[in-house]
């Protein structure tokens, strides 16, 4: 289990300080109004949302055991406010904003009949969610991520503008749509004009002139965003699909070569997004 440092200091930092001004002024009333600790009491323990007999304070000494008593109060009210706060942290998270299971299949397919002999990278794509999609906007880019000679390591973003689609106005559910990155385009940044992505291909390039490259890792990273017709919730969901690696004169291709299997326009079956032919 994962504990949040700065939560927990922040909540005992807090507890603290509740517990100091409780005592401070329950301890200054009663000097003012030795009389009226009844009502000193009474208006405490209901400012902090617990009721005590109406007595147990006066019965007191303002010694230890009142410390512990103040203590006491002050953990319980501090418990229910951090209990209220995760509740509707999570009503807020999985009800009025839920998970969206928007899934695309792990691998990628390398396919030369997606269009015209064009050579592509197809990612499938289905809105398993209870209600349709709408405003489905997509982004793409390559990273790059290089081990160089003299143990230099080095990570670089292309964007990739020339894939299908950009958007999606309505997303049905469980409706299959192919994501078609070309995978033979000449991508640039600020500092590379005309980087040539070609998977199926060794690697021999790098970005960084006369310099030997040692290992290579080459994906897409495919960012979703979009809006639950239903609740009106916005959505941001992150896919990394792999798409090869060269290890010295060893070169892997993670994409499968061949197309998806053709799947009807509804399917129930999340495993269906996986289903390729050779």
């Amino acid at each position: 289990m994962h504990v949040n440092k700065d939560f927990v200091k922040i909540t005992a930092a807090y507890a603290i300080g509740v517990m100091v001004f409780f005592y401070l002024v329950w301890s200054l009333l009663s000097l003012a109004l030795p009389e009226a600790q009844l009502d000193i009491v009474r208006a405490l323990s209901t400012s902090f949302g617990i009721n005590l007999p109406d007595d147990l304070m006066v019965r007191t000494s303002m010694g230890l055991r009142a410390v512990g008593v103040v203590a006491i109060i002050s953990f319980l009210s501090i418990g229910l406010i951090v209990l209220n706060v995760f509740f509707s942290a999570i009503i807020t998270a999985r009800i009025i904003q839920p998970k969206i299971p928007l899934l695309t299949s792990s691998r990628g397919v390398l396919s030369t009949t997606w269009n015209g002999g064009r050579h592509f990278v197809l990612v499938r794509m289905s809105n398993f969610h209870k209600c349709d999609l709408v405003d489905v906007n997509l982004n793409v880019v390559l990273t790059v991520e290089e081990e160089r000679e003299g143990g230099e390591q080095f990570m670089c973003y292309l964007p990739v503008h020339e894939f299908t689609p950009p958007r999606v106005l309505f997303m049905s559910k469980k409706m299959p749509w192919s994501i078609a990155v070309p995978a033979d385009a000449h991508l640039s940044n600020s500092l590379a004009s005309d980087y040539h992505f070609k998977p199926g291909e060794p690697i021999t390039a790098s970005f960084a002139a006369n310099k030997k490259i040692i290992k290579v890792r080459r994906c897409l990273q495919i960012l979703i965003q979009g809006m639950d017709a239903d609740s009106n919730a916005k959505f941001v969901i992150q896919r990394k699909i792999m798409v090869d690696e060269q290890n010295g004169e060893n070169y892997t291709l993670h994409l499968h070569r061949g197309n998806f299997k053709s799947l009807p326009l509804q399917i129930d079956d999340p495993a269906d997004l996986e289903k390729f032919a050779e």
